[in-house]
């Protein structure tokens, strides 16, 4: 029976790997070992205490080190060699905070990333949608759809900047509900979704009508970010009724701009009413973190539960997934194999992949956001160009379904190993060996320095078979064991003996000459990480 019952005593280094590496990704020994010794109700509570995000905060204007962001008036004041690259200052800036944040908001922000689907603009957008998630990340999930509603970037995406009363635009008003909240439920008759008709998408439209994106000089008081704004003249004031789905709710039109704001939090509120709605951010949470296929079990014990606590909690997300993080389904602890299924049972998204491993490996020597323009715009460039587009991951998705490997079946994170993209994966190692790109070999600010990290990370290093083995506990989600383990072994030793190797790492410590040790050590850290253990998690 899959249990949410909280998994008692302390995590040990498997559990709290396993925790880390779903939940974050600022994965390092220290962090493992530091949070090996907690409960798993100590864990998610740690990791679930965000801090609060101040404004204004974002990527520097790395001409002069300073942020470009103003307190008051619009966001383009920056010098035109920064200005003309803002998608790069953007996403430089967010792969950085990924990198270093402690705690789930980042691993939040990406899941919010990829359900509120846009497409990348040039312009300060970027970060003001990436900014709700970020603010968002653990909140009030009916919150974050009124403000993604009214974001500029979502306006022009799915048009709904052109939704006027005598030309209605459907497009947004569609997938809010297809594939933003309620989702679709099983096709009863034509134009008939069970959780929403094809009415209830044209009375929705009608609500939406008249919200015209506004660049970057109106500001929401509550976050401080560049939002879109009503125009009365542009909406259909009249009352819209929905369907019996929704209870044959009638919503009162708007009688000037400033109730635009009352009837768009109505719709929004009428939606998140519904049980379905749960369920439907629920189910993904779980995709998203736990497995990627639900059965009928899991169903019943972990997906109604919390649906009913994040429905009568109002929405908010915290103590929902301090639930599911805490649980003993959530280790694999709530049936008689606890090493059958979840742990190390997902495939790494590209990003998972990569920054991890930055962390893991302590490959992360360079401090991006303090260096000068030519090297912060080319680090941008080549790792969204270089690095992750060949490895499958467009830090937008390609559809407004979102990410096909955290939601979509039947084949989920299965989606991010496939025949196009295999081949980078596993130039991973050399990637971070040689701190270069996947593709075309250009400079990445990320390199590991080998033997140090060795030496710096592990204990009893002489003794090769230990030293594999802590390697391994490190790396991988369970330790392999007999010819899997000795295969491991063996690249380390090549063609030495466990004495041998016990000689030449003796003599590196006393020398300082690693060179006898670099090359084992090497082709054992390409034959893990190059593993396909190491692409799951």
């Amino acid at each position: 029976m899959a249990s949410l019952s909280t998994r008692p005593g302390p995590l040990g280094n498997r559990l709290a790997a396993h925790l880390l590496r779903r939940a974050s990704f600022y994965v390092t020994k220290d962090r493992i070992e530091a949070f090996a010794g907690m409960t798993a109700a100590e864990a998610a509570d740690l990791l679930c205490a965000i801090p609060p995000l101040t404004h204004p905060e974002g990527p520097i204007n790395w001409l002069d080190g300073t942020t470009p962001w103003l307190t008051t008036g619009g966001y383009d004041n920056g010098p035109d060699a920064f200005m003309n690259h803002r998608q790069r200052a953007v996403w430089m800036w967010v792969f950085n905070e990924m990198l270093l944040d402690h705690s789930v908001r980042h691993k939040m922000a990406l899941f919010w990333h990829g359900i509120f689907v846009t497409e990348k603009d040039r312009d300060w957008s970027e970060f003001d949608l990436f900014r709700l998630f970020q603010l968002y990340a653990t909140g009030n999930v009916r919150e974050l759809a009124y403000k993604v509603t009214q974001d500029n970037k979502m306006l022009r995406y799915l048009n709904n900047n052109t939704n006027q009363k005598n030309s209605p635009n459907e497009n947004y008003a569609r997938e809010f509900l297809e594939l933003f909240t309620i989702l679709k439920g099983p096709v009863r008759g034509t134009g008939d979704y069970t959780n929403y008709t094809e009415e209830d998408i044209v009375q929705a439209a009608r609500v939406l009508t008249g919200f015209k994106d506004e660049g970057f000089e109106s500001k929401d008081p509550e976050t401080g970010l560049a939002t879109g704004q009503p125009r009365y003249n542009w909406h259909d004031p009249g009352n819209k009724t929905f369907s019996s789905a929704f209870g044959n709710r009638t919503i009162y039109g708007a009688t000037d701009e400033s109730d635009m704001h009352r009837e768009l939090q109505e719709f929004v509120d009428m939606v998140f009413e519904q049980k379905e709605t749960a369920r439907a951010f629920v189910r993904r949470l779980y995709q998203f973190f736990v497995k990627d296929s639900i059965d009928e079990e899991v169903e019943q014990d972990i997906i109604e539960p919390l649906s009913t606590q994040l429905h009568d909690a109002d929405y908010e997300v915290s103590n929902v997934l301090k639930v599911l993080l805490s649980s003993q389904h959530f280790y694999d602890e709530d049936d008689s194999d606890s090493k059958d299924n979840i742990v190390g049972g997902k495939i790494k998204s590209p990003l998972e992949l990569f920054l991890q491993a930055v962390n893991l490996f302590a490959a992360n020597q360079v401090g991006v956001l303090n260096e000068n323009y030519e090297h912060y715009d080319s680090t941008a460039r080549h790792l969204l160009v270089d690095q992750f587009d060949p490895l499958g991951f467009s830090v937008y998705p390609l559809s407004v379904e979102g990410y096909p490997g955290f939601f979509k079946g039947p084949n989920y994170s299965k989606f991010w190993f496939d025949q196009s993209t295999i081949a980078y994966r596993f130039r991973l190692p050399f990637s971070l060996l040689e701190g270069q790109t996947v593709r075309n070999n250009r400079s990445l600010p990320y390199q590991i320095d080998l033997v140090p990290f060795f030496r710096d990370n592990f204990t009893n290093q002489e003794y090769a078979e230990e030293l594999v083995r802590q390697f391994l506990e490190l790396s991988l989600s369970e330790l392999p064991q007999g010819d899997r383990f000795d295969y491991f072994l063996q690249k380390l030793l090549g063609d030495l003996s466990p004495i041998n190797w016990m000689f030449e790492w003796q003599g590196y410590i006393q020398s300082g000459n690693d060179e006898s040790v670099a090359v084992a050590l090497r082709d054992l850290f390409e034959a893990v990480v190059g593993a396909p253990e190491f692409q799951t998690f």
